[in-house]
């Protein structure tokens, strides 16, 4: 039998059969590098400068046509120590460092300033450029905001991860007003994709203690990639988060979104021979100018996974990331969003918080 190897050193060891990627029939070995130790001194150096731009945005969604949930964004840092290959902050930031923004009273002055003009379920989250808890231990950022926060009754905020360290968390006064959110993936995915990440195993036990403490927590499952065992893969990842739980009812939401990137990712990964096994099949330009998987992949996605949560706790609160009205359709998920996907989670939000 013939086999393809695409040799990167260091590396670990990823197979796919290629005929079930559309190819001739051989198999395929892919040598993802694992992250150069330069890099990876550089995405661990942490740098102050003081920001001047606005801590607080809205999430920019995705364009016309795909439903957002309507996060509001609080960035007080930029950039992670962890390296996920399909990370478009690699494309977006312009730098490897991790940046914290020295002036975090003028972000405290900020949000204060617009909640007093805001009415209504507001959802944060700061996991949008960097990991929410990758320095927590050392910086206490997600204990600040959530201070921050905590006399607004109409404000949750979701701190999300790939990290397992949730020391310190416990210092949080009201765990009721707080979401730890974990992204999680097959173990097949964390090992060839998310380089310095916590493990499945360290992600599920950090949920179970986040739960302990008396957080909510979240589930999310973004990016979903495609390979020839993700089926099974991900029902069991499934099967494993609610086995983690006490009590299911814990879970805020649950999203789903499959690999989806801008050209310029795909680009900066060839140039450093990281592009397999993200772009191996094909992939379909969108009308937001992303690529992603043809949409029978992504309804595959969708549809396998909603099984699978509902044999176990039907009312979660589960959503599709950046999907169009016809993917909700097709994966039998549009009767979830009678109102639109901020609807859905404003009032998932406003159960939580008791309003």
């Amino acid at each position: 039998m013939a086999f393809a190897t695409f040799s990167i050193v260091p590396f670990v060891r990823c197979h796919f059969r290629s005929e079930e990627l559309g190819g001739p029939a051989f198999s395929v070995t892919v040598l993802i590098m694992k992250l150069h130790p330069e890099i990876a001194k550089r995405r661990n150096t942490i740098v102050e400068e003081h920001f001047c731009g606005e801590f607080w945005k809205p999430c920019p969604g995705t364009g016309a046509g795909y439903h957002c949930c309507g996060y509001q964004i609080l960035s007080p840092l930029t950039g992670c120590g962890m390296y996920c290959t399909y990370c478009v902050l690699q494309a977006y930031l312009g730098r490897e460092e991790q940046v914290v923004f020295s002036n975090f009273a003028d972000l405290e002055d900020e949000v204060r300033s617009k909640l007093a003009a805001k009415e209504g379920i507001i959802r944060f989250g700061t996991g949008e450029l960097g990991d929410s808890l990758y320095l927590e231990e050392q910086l206490g950022i997600c204990r600040r905001i959530a201070a921050l926060l905590e006399p607004y009754n109409n404000v949750l905020v979701e701190f999300k991860t790939k990290w397992d360290d949730v020391r310190g968390l416990d210092q949080i006064k009201v765990p009721g007003k707080v979401v730890i959110g974990f992204s999680m993936n097959t173990p097949a995915m964390i090992e060839c994709l998310e380089y310095g990440t916590a493990s499945l195993d360290r992600r599920l036990e950090a949920l179970r203690r986040c739960e302990e403490m008396g957080f909510w927590v979240a589930i999310h499952f973004d990016p979903m990639v495609w390979y020839p065992r993700w089926e099974s893969e991900y029902r069991d990842v499934v099967r494993r988060v609610f086995d983690a739980l006490d009590d299911p009812a814990h879970i805020a939401w649950w999203s789903l979104g499959g690999f989806r990137c801008v050209p310029a990712l795909k680009a900066r990964l060839k140039e450093r021979g990281l592009h397999l096994p993200l772009f191996s099949g094909e992939l379909v330009l969108g009308e937001d100018g992303k690529y992603r998987y043809f949409r029978s992949v992504r309804v595959d996605f969708y549809s396998v996974v909603r099984e699978a949560v509902e044999e176990y706790r039907p009312e979660t609160t589960l959503y599709l990331c950046m999907e169009s009205d016809e993917v909700w359709r097709e994966c039998s998920m549009d009767r979830r969003i009678p109102g639109g996907l901020p609807a859905l989670l404003d009032k998932r939000a406003a159960a939580m918080l008791a309003i």
